[in-house]
């Protein structure tokens, strides 16, 4: 069982919209128990919520850890708004949230009218397209089985569009494509389809971080303070923070800075006007409210910066330092920043959760953070060396970058990498995620198993890629 929470969605006010009404005594039951929670956690009173648990539940997390979780991850997503029963399935209620993101929050009862299942997922409209789509999975084999079990009903759920998904298992590469590279063009995506791959850039920041340390161009343990402008520096607030604390998202910088959106001037491209110019006028004013170190935080705005302080070191851009330093020495020929005319015409049309067509990012100073481009070729790549057996060239900061730096018992970091706490092998991971495109990059060392899933929809392909990964665990 896992509560699965999604980071960074902001929603800004709590009301009930019922669109339709629960009928059935089940369904009633439910949702009377979905109220009750929702009022709780409006309350910030997780305690009590926890008393409406039945002991599957609480088998599968306990007491403390769901303290956390609620805490630490579900309180930063509250309060909701229009809040909207949609059906209930299989004894399982479906709730849609509204807000900046859209949120599905699913629960179900068990014979004692506790909730045994629940959780907080990225939307993902019932309805099924009236014609299939299309996609090169022969569904002969149990690995194709397995996979399109998964992936039919995701894209042949209205709204999707995309998907394309790397394997490695068992020694051997398998590629499976589904859907369009963009709505009605019938074009199926291929290995070199190009995505956004959104956040699973902070895991290249990462590998340049260890690489900067075995090279000895710095100590994880190095104030941030050593590598910025005197006058940036000159912030007492920002002298305890760490190089390390930027990569593992405990520095304590918020997610993105208070005056992001104002050099914001086309909202579909939020991310190109901020310049370091913007970067360091905010550090200069930044306020710690907590030890560094201590808490964690994902940021964006951390790893941006941590993005700036690199080129500083090396005197080079963030995208010269992943192409020369990363891309180059894997053989990864279509990772990259800035595309060509030809790499256009091989980028995927992205779409947001309205399923409106978006262009693809474009950054400055936070390019650490997401701004990478790749394939499902490049991508299964790079997830392969992540492994011991494959003797990378880079292993070494490889090595270094999986190392645990944090663990609250709700986020495990190493450097850049998360770790998926709920399974019982060490597995790496990190989703992506921009206006137009969810992806998920999954490694499992003990398995030496890759998945890698990349969509070009602003739904759940994030969770999809987790989801497929256990399920390939299985086999």
């Amino acid at each position: 069982m896992r509560l699965l929470l999604i980071f960074g969605c902001f929603l800004s006010a709590f009301t009930q919209v019922q669109a339709q009404q629960p009928t059935t005594l089940q369904e009633i039951k439910t949702d009377s128990v979905a109220q009750k929670l929702l009022q709780l956690f409006a309350n910030k009173q997780a305690d009590s919520a926890y008393t409406l648990a039945g002991e599957v539940f609480k088998k599968a997390l306990p007491y403390d850890k769901w303290m956390a979780v609620c805490e630490k991850q579900l309180y930063g997503l509250m309060p909701f708004r229009n809040v909207s029963f949609l059906r209930s399935k299989n004894g399982v209620n479906k709730y849609k949230v509204e807000g900046v993101a859209a949120l599905q929050l699913l629960i179900s009862l068990d014979n004692l009218d506790k909730f045994q299942a629940f959780a907080i997922q990225p939307f993902q409209d019932d309805a099924r397209k009236k014609l299939p789509s299309a996609t090169n999975n022969a569904k002969l084999t149990t690995l194709d089985k397995t996979v399109d079990a998964l992936l039919d009903n995701y894209i042949n759920t209205v709204g999707n569009v995309g998907a394309s998904v790397a394997i490695y298992t068992k020694g051997k590469d398998y590629y499976y494509q589904y859907g369009e590279t963009a709505k009605d063009n019938k074009q199926l995506p291929s290995n070199a389809t190009l995505y956004e791959i959104g956040s699973i850039s902070k895991t290249f920041t990462a590998t340049l971080l260890a690489k900067a340390v075995v090279d000895k161009k710095l100590r994880l343990q190095d104030a941030i303070t050593q590598y910025l402008p005197d006058s940036v520096a000159a912030n007492t607030h920002l002298q305890a923070i760490t190089l390390q604390q930027l990569s593992n998202h405990t520095s304590g910088l918020p997610r993105l800075p208070f005056n992001f959106y104002f050099t914001t001037t086309n909202y579909l491209q939020p991310y190109e006007n901020f310049d370091d110019k913007a970067l360091f006028a905010f550090l200069k004013q930044f306020k710690a409210t907590h030890k560094p170190g201590n808490t964690y935080e994902y940021s964006n705005l951390a790893v941006g910066l941590l993005g700036v302080i690199l080129e500083r070191i090396y005197n080079k851009t963030y995208e010269q330092l992943v192409v020369e330093q990363i891309a180059k020495p894997m053989g990864l020929a279509n990772t990259k920043i800035t595309l060509t005319q030809q790499d256009s015409t091989l980028l995927a049309q992205g779409y947001n959760e309205k399923g409106e067509a978006v262009p693809a990012w474009r950054f400055k100073s936070l390019a650490a953070g997401g701004a990478i481009k790749s394939n499902a070729a490049d991508l299964l790549q790079y997830g392969k060396q992540q492994l011991v057996v494959f003797k990378s060239p880079l292993l070494a900061y490889n090595q270094l970058a999986h190392q645990q730096t944090f663990s609250d018992g709700v986020q495990k970091v190493a450097l850049g990498w998360h770790f998926l706490v709920d399974d019982i092998d060490v597995v790496w991971q990190h989703g992506g995620g921009t206006n137009g495109c969810r992806t998920m990059l999954c490694i499992n060392e003990a398995k030496d198993l890759v998945v890698a899933v990349l969509t070009n929809n602003a739904t759940n392909g994030d969770a999809l890629g987790i989801n497929l990964l256990q399920a390939l665990e299985r086999l």
